[in-house]
């Protein structure tokens, strides 16, 4: 059952959304992704859905096994409150469940357009997860890299990627790229955190590109989108700032079905 405080948020503010900014005709946003995303049965089987999200998980080095593992962060509530919204804006049929976990080195990445991984600080990328990993993008996979912060993280994932590409580097991309303005106009990019650690700079928007310049890899660095979702459900959030990280995931899942 979705729990109250998803019902109140959802229900009360579901015309808010709808009204919010949505730009560009919804006809074009159903048939994009009808025609482009996955069409695939939700974790219990029962039903089918036109659009999964798939969060990766990954081999990461010794961890506080007390903790909560690294890529598992915000999972499921950011990942359910995701799915939600996408239905409610798109009309494209799916559901909260809609999203699996799915391995770094498994073919079964292959069948998920648009993925999900957070704490790349933690990130060790292995042979055959770098082999399967440059497939994946190299074939037009998208991956929305989402919750690290301060520069050492940053480091980790740029020594990652480039055992993936070693020609590439992450670039920084300003407010004007079309990322930015595919379906809801983000305006500025000056864009607050929802916390910060010791050291952790501004909000920065890095991309991977392919070598047509179509971004394979947006990086938010210095955030973490999904904890916004997951706390504007919980009312711990300034709507503002929920719906604008709510604005930025949809903006993200359109750019990838179409670029």
């Amino acid at each position: 059952m979705v729990s109250p405080a998803k019902r109140s948020f959802l229900d009360l503010n579901a015309t808010t959304l709808y009204a919010w900014r949505v730009k560009k005709l919804v006809a074009v946003v159903i048939t994009i992704l009808s025609v482009c995303a996955l069409w695939a049965t939700d974790t219990d089987g029962k039903h089918e859905t036109g659009f999964v999200y798939a969060r990766i998980r990954y081999h990461f080095p010794l961890y506080d096994r007390h903790r909560e593992v690294p890529w598992h962060h915000d999972y499921p509530f950011g990942d359910e409150l995701f799915t939600t919204f996408m239905e409610r804006i798109s009309m494209v049929h799916t559901n909260r469940e809609a999203f699996q976990i799915v391995d770094i080195d498994s073919p079964e990445l292959f069948k998920y357009p648009f993925t999900y991984l957070c704490e790349p600080g933690f990130l060790d990328l292995l042979p055959k997860d770098v082999e399967n990993l440059r497939e994946y993008l190299d074939r037009g996979g998208f991956i929305l890299v989402d919750d690290f912060r301060g520069p050492r993280e940053l480091a980790n994932l740029e020594f990652q990627l480039k055992k993936v590409y070693p020609d590439r580097d992450l670039v920084r991309l300003d407010v004007n790229h079309p990322i930015f303005h595919s379906l809801y106009d983000i305006n500025s990019l000056d864009i607050p955190a929802p916390y910060q650690n010791r050291g952790s700079g501004r909000v920065e928007f890095l991309a991977l590109l392919d070598p047509k310049g179509n971004v394979q890899m947006i990086v938010n660095y210095n955030n973490d989108l999904s904890e916004l979702w997951e706390w504007i459900d919980k009312g711990e959030m300034p709507l503002s700032q929920g719906v604008t990280a709510l604005e930025l995931g949809a903006n993200y899942l359109i750019y990838s079905m179409t670029h």
